[in-house]
Order: structure tokens, then sequence, then C-alpha cells
């Protein structure tokens, strides 16, 4: 029986995030930027949840919040855990936590090409508020950002 469970992130594991970002992320943030956020001390308003089962962390997840605003930065699966539901769970426990701590809005950004990830925000109430134009980096140039938001 497999026991899952999402927690914050912790200090330790920052590296094994760095991983998960850098197999499935085109422009992946860095081990230091990962340590920063899973430090409870490190002063930043951005946190990361993760999910582990049985010890090993198939997925994070990092947020913020300040005021009544949370902020999704985030989301990563390996490839070989994707399709099944643990990038919804992340989310789900993104805006639950947000929720808990007084956020009235959610706000995010996706890659325009990023099908998966759009269906799963939409599926789970995030509206289109906009684009910025040539925001990521790609093989070939630049890509637009979809601005998405949700009232909580």
């Amino acid at each position: 029986m497999v026991t899952r469970a999402i927690r914050p992130a912790r200090p330790a594991d920052a590296g094994r995030l760095a991983a998960i970002d850098a197999e499935v992320s085109f422009s992946p943030w860095s081990e230091r930027q990962f340590a920063i956020v899973c430090s409870s001390t490190s002063g930043y308003r951005e946190t990361a949840l993760v999910v582990d089962e049985d010890d090993t962390l198939h997925g994070f997840v990092v947020l913020s919040q300040v005021l009544d605003e949370g902020a999704i930065h985030n989301i990563a699966v390996p490839r070989a855990q994707q399709r099944r539901g643990l990038g919804g769970l992340l989310l789900e426990s993104a805006v639950t936590k947000l929720q808990a701590a007084g956020a009235r809005l959610c706000l995010l950004e996706v890659r325009r090409s990023n099908k998966a990830a759009r269906r799963l925000y939409e599926s789970n109430g995030f509206g289109l508020d906009g684009i910025r134009k040539n925001y990521y980096p790609t093989r070939d140039g630049r890509e637009d950002a979809l601005l998405m938001s949700r009232a909580l």
C-alpha cells in the first residue's frame, strides 16, 4: 500500500526539487532557489509543498501570498509520475493553504503551449485574465504566458 502525503518542503528536499524541475522545465530553477523556498527561516514569502509517497518526492508546488492575494509560481511532477493526479493534488493543496491563510484570489501564469497544465487550471476554476507576450524562453525564441486567476 502506497502512503501519500502533502507536506511542507524541507531544506533537504531542495536537490530533489531541482532535479524534478530540470527534468520537466525548459528553464528550471536552481537548487539554491529551491533551498531558499524550502527554508522556513528564509524571510521570503514563497513556500513549497511536496507530494511524498513512501519517502520519495513525486512533485512540488511553489506558492506565495501577499495580503489577500496568493500566487502559484511553479508546479512540477516527474514525467514517470504524470497522469496520476499528483498535479491536481498539489494545486488543490496550494489553494487550500492560501484560503486558510486568508487569500481571496489566486494568480498564476502558464506557457501557452502547456495544454495539460492549462486543462488542469481551467478544470480547477482558473480563468484567463490576459497574455504576457514573449515572456518565456524557448529553444527557438520566446513564448507567451497566459495569465490566469481564480477567486478563493
